[in-house]
């Protein structure tokens, strides 16, 4: 995992640099977004879901994941009750701590970082958890902190998420899978291969889209306390969670990690649109998704 988080690394340098000579543009973001969730992503989650062996103690990882959210939304609150930040910092606080990246992020990380992970259980994670908790309680939280001043949440967006390709991918490929079919045509499987390689890559450079230091130091010390919790705390609560359900192996290492991840894009979308402060959550996504590649290895060294 060092090497791809160093590569990655690297990529969302590159997208930065790209932006700074005027190749590509903050506009050119919403693009990339749509390749990588409409034509790279599905590829790799349904091979992963043909090739994996699917046993039903994969199950307890979304159990695990809905935990570590609650555990991670209680303490960002009481965080914010202690440090007495208005609604909408702490709105911003509890979605930025509580909500991972683990789809953009995490997902094609661990198919890039080799043996020790379970690839089926990092896409239960985001597929069966934090797709449904970024539709449900970030749109609550964003929408009961932010100006709207009540809990709101459009089930029209939900049942949406459940329409994406990548959640029609996962069910076809749990199917196949069940079906008994465990090696597909090379005609198929290789353009499959090819389009879900780019998934690293598209993310990446889209982080780098994002990065820009500018305004940081007026929320250091929000930024920096989102981020030591995001990437440090989220950990620790993964492990305690994933052992005291029982999780075992490739699947607790995959928990671990997930926790760990940057702070949600998703979570800069929704809570900015409701009122939420946007330099701070913007901040937050930048630090932690470049911090990440430095933490997430030193995680793994320890998990293993």
């Amino acid at each position: 995992m060092t090497a791809t988080a160093f590569g990655a690394l690297l990529i969302i340098l590159a997208g930065a640099l790209a932006r700074r000579v005027g190749l590509l543009s903050r506009d050119d973001g919403p693009a990339l977004v749509r390749i990588v969730v409409y034509l790279a992503l599905p590829p790799l989650i349904f091979l992963i879901l043909v090739r994996a062996e699917l046993h039903t103690a994969l199950l307890l990882v979304p159990v695990a994941a809905y935990l570590i959210h609650g555990i991670l939304v209680a303490f960002a609150y009481g965080s914010a009750r202690v440090a007495r930040l208005d609604r909408p910092r702490t709105g911003a606080l509890i979605v930025a701590i509580a909500v991972g990246n683990t789809g953009f992020f995490g997902i094609p990380l661990i198919v890039a970082s080799g043996d020790g992970f379970s690839l089926p259980a990092a896409v239960m994670y985001d597929a069966l958890a934090t797709g449904v908790i970024t539709w449900t309680s970030t749109v609550i939280i964003s929408s009961a902190f932010g100006v709207e001043g009540h809990a709101r949440v459009s089930w029209r967006d939900v049942v949406r998420l459940l329409w994406l390709p990548p959640n029609i991918a996962l069910a076809a490929g749990i199917a196949v899978n069940l079906m008994g079919v465990s090696e597909l045509p090379a005609a198929i499987e290789r353009p499959l291969e090819l389009a879900s390689a780019a998934v690293l890559p598209l993310v990446m450079i889209y982080a780098g889209l994002l990065v820009d230091f500018r305004g940081l130091g007026a929320i250091w010390r929000e930024v920096g306390y989102i981020t030591v919790a995001r990437l440090g705390l989220a950990a620790l609560v993964g492990l305690a969670v994933a052992v005291a359900l029982g999780i075992e192996g490739d699947a607790l290492n995959t928990v671990v990690i997930m926790a760990g991840m940057p702070v949600a894009m998703m979570s800069l979308v929704i809570g900015s649109s409701r009122g939420l402060p946007s330099d701070m959550l913007a901040g937050a996504v930048v630090v932690t998704t470049l911090l990440a590649t430095i933490t997430l290895p030193i995680i793994r060294s320890l998990v293993l």
